[in-house]
């Protein structure tokens, strides 16, 4: 299992803290993703190139789709990004020590569908600078697009992937299904790495790179500018 060399000198806080995590930003993201829509075709979308994990341009798409989809500042998802001065889609992604987004981008290049990836790819670079069109089109996708999304979603969250047509499945059947939703943890790094530990400032069972004693302490609130533990704005 991937684990970081340092250990945390502050009470709660993981190692060099990324900008601040909003629950409420988190909250809007994933219910905007999960919303029920209705079926529409994506324009354009259809014709894109099948995506490629060396491709930069589709390393920032899939940031900038995921930041949409989730809430979450594409600097916390990528800690080495840089934006640069030109267009968005030309900014560095970085390679942070951890890089999960490599992890689930290569993940998803090859077990979702390829034409469903490639379509929420090309969503995300032509609307490259309006998160809400974003979510709007992948929610307002067919079937593919939209399911994809919410697995999308559950990937950064829990770091386990949820195949789109079981999601589908369980969403659509006219009866509920039993049993949980079939899932597999993509690795031991996105195992330590879902953004719901963050959320809730605690960490998964067997890993932690938070101080020993932490429990004793009273939990950050991402959402107090008061709190002394909270990550500072750069």
């Amino acid at each position: 299992m991937d684990r970081p060399r340092e250990r945390n000198p502050r009470a709660t806080q993981p190692l060099n803290p990324p900008p601040t995590l909003s629950r409420r930003a988190v909250v809007a993201g994933t219910v905007a993703t999960t919303a029920v829509a209705a079926v529409l075709p994506l324009s354009n979308s259809a014709q894109a190139q099948a995506p490629d994990p060396q491709s930069s341009q589709d390393m920032m798409a899939f940031l900038l789709l995921s930041e949409a989809l989730t809430g979450v500042d594409k600097q916390i998802l990528a800690p080495e990004f840089s934006k640069g001065t030109g267009d968005i889609l030309d900014a560095d992604p970085g390679i942070d020590p951890i890089n999960v987004k490599s992890t689930y981008f290569k993940w998803l290049a090859a077990h979702a569908a390829p034409a469903s990836f490639a379509k929420v790819l090309q969503i995300a670079k032509d609307n490259r600078t309006a998160p809400d069109k974003i979510i709007a089109a992948v929610t307002a996708g067919d079937d593919d697009t939209k399911f994809l999304g919410r697995s999308i979603v559950l990937l950064w969250y829990l770091g386990s992937w949820y195949d789109p047509a079981d999601l589908k499945r369980f969403a659509t059947a006219p009866a509920p299904v039993p049993g949980p939703i079939p899932s597999q943890v993509v690795s031991a790094k996105a195992y330590t790495q879902g953004l719901a530990w963050q959320v809730v400032g605690a960490h998964p069972m067997g890993y932690s790179n938070l101080q020993f004693g932490y429990w004793s302490r009273e939990p950050s609130d991402p959402n107090d500018p008061n709190d002394p533990f909270r990550p500072k704005q750069s």
